[in-house]
């Protein structure tokens, strides 16, 4: 699946859920209110959320940070940077999402701005 056809298909479903249940809509607030600016500035929170989802192996959540952390102006290097940390902290069956997140990185490559989408 295409990283585009991963953020149609996240959005869509998550619509459909926050409908089904309130549950869903809290915890996209939840997220929200976590992300949002505080003692630690967004860039920093998105580059971890990076360095997490490819720790724990989930390309759908290294795509949602790293549009995360170029909407939030991080650079190319911040983006490696948090990449490796998470490989060291995952060890190399997490290559496969470093690698998913290197495509992704790639197809961002010039891109300003990606607004932010509910998980």
């Amino acid at each position: 699946m295409s990283p585009d056809d991963m953020r149609a298909r996240r959005a869509a479903l998550n619509e459909r859920m926050a409908e089904a249940d309130a549950f869903f809509r809290e915890f996209g607030a939840l997220d929200d209110e976590v992300y949002a600016e505080g003692a630690i500035g967004r860039k920093h929170k998105e580059l971890m959320g990076l360095a997490i989802s490819v720790t724990t192996r989930c390309d759908e959540c290294v795509l949602y940070h790293l549009d995360g952390c170029r909407r939030e102006g991080a650079s190319r290097a911040e983006i490696v940077e948090a990449i490796k940390i998470g490989v060291i902290a995952g060890g190399s069956i997490t290559f496969p999402n470093a690698r998913f997140a290197f495509a992704a990185l790639e197809g961002h490559e010039g891109l300003q701005e990606t607004p932010r989408s509910p998980l």
